[in-house]
């Protein structure tokens, strides 16, 4: 077979096509990861990486969209590693704040916007009052990205959250939205149908304007999170109806699903969607990439391993990557990855060893 691009690779593995070799990419972009490696590498930059390491790449692009909401005045105030923001709204105002991680170099819920059935009533002017227009010169970036990133591979743009997902990550918490969802069922309902309506309003005009092929639900589904009846009853229906409007618009939705998803994966075959990314193999995740195989054989998957795995010398990784593919029955419709970011303590010239094993196995 003649060799391929690294878009081409990517794109033909999305669509369950044969591919020249095993399309590899890892995540290694954060500062969570780099900011741990050799000043070489740090310096790089993204692109001149990717080439480093011959990744089938996957960038991100931001969204060509802008909101506004006139119903809801946003302020904000930041000190020593906490971030607190207020929403002040016509029912009330709602505070949210986040404190700052050095380990993941990250932000971290520290308390969630909603606290009593009040508040619910606040909640929904955040998203029935947002209006979506496009911004050129968004548009004029998200363009250039695309053409930079170019033959390297495929370039993202996120597209929110479904609503359940959004209020146990973001806007209750885990065990808040259970305890909401039973107590005040019918405010509930009426919140999630709003944020839903007003995805589907920023989806319209998305792709409307879209420069992008793939766009990207960031789920982090896991039924640790949800039982499989809650995924069917709410976050499944309106996935399905994202995934309708981008396939409508001959655009690829993929879904960022990165915990155990082993219960969940006959439910989400029947997705319209392309793939799961950060597919995440045991022990962190449940399902390997023959249970992708046998139980949700129409979604490609960006993933297939896992953080701890990526400890062990490349040798190890390499023949446990191998032993995972000869289970699947091969390697169609996948694109290995990292699933989660990288750990830091894997070395840039330990993936880049990976890297060419995997090649080989590819080859045989």
């Amino acid at each position: 077979m003649a060799a391929m691009t690294r878009r081409e690779r990517f794109e033909r593995a999305l669509r369950h096509e044969e591919v020249d070799r095993l399309p590899f990419w890892v995540k290694i972009f954060s500062p969570s990861y780099l900011d741990f490696q050799d000043e070489r590498y740090r310096n790089m930059g993204e692109l001149a990486l990717a080439d480093f390491l011959d990744l089938d790449h996957m960038g991100w692009g931001d969204s060509p969209v802008a909101g506004v909401n006139d119903r809801v005045e946003q302020t904000a105030e930041q000190q020593e590693g906490l971030r607190t923001v207020r929403f002040k709204t016509p029912d009330g105002v709602l505070t949210m704040a986040e404190r700052f991680a050095k380990s993941s170099i990250s932000w971290h819920p520290a308390e969630f916007p909603i606290k009593t059935a009040a508040d619910l009533r606040a909640a929904r002017h955040l998203f029935e009052g947002t209006r979506f227009t496009l911004d050129d010169d968004r548009l004029d970036r998200a363009k250039e990205r695309i053409r930079a990133v170019g033959d390297r591979g495929i370039v993202l743009v996120a597209v929110g959250i479904s609503p359940l997902m959004n209020l146990i990550q973001h806007l209750l918490g885990p065990e808040q939205t259970y305890l909401f969802l039973a107590d005040y069922p019918a405010e509930m309902d009426e919140l999630i149908g709003v944020m839903h309506e007003e995805r589907l309003r920023y989806l319209r005009c998305l792709l409307a304007n879209c420069p992008y092929v793939y766009l990207m639900s960031v789920e982090n589904t896991s039924t640790t999170l949800l039982s499989p009846e809650v995924f069917a009853r709410t976050c499944w229906r309106h996935l399905a109806d994202y995934g309708r409007l981008i396939r409508e618009a001959g655009r690829c939705h993929i879904l960022h699903m990165c915990g155990k998803l082993k219960a969940l994966l006959p439910r989400i075959d029947e997705l319209p969607a392309v793939a799961i990314e950060a597919f995440t193999a045991p022990p962190l995740g449940d399902a390997t990439l023959a249970d992708r195989a046998a139980l949700c054989p129409s979604k490609a998957v960006i993933g297939g391993t896992q953080a701890t795995l990526w400890l062990r010398p490349a040798e190890e990784i390499c023949a446990a990557i191998e032993r995972s593919i000869a289970e699947a029955g091969g390697f169609r419709g996948v694109v290995l990855t990292s699933a989660g970011v990288m750990p830091p303590a894997c070395s840039i010239p330990k993936i880049r060893q990976v890297r060419e094993l995997v090649r080989r196995i590819a080859a045989k």
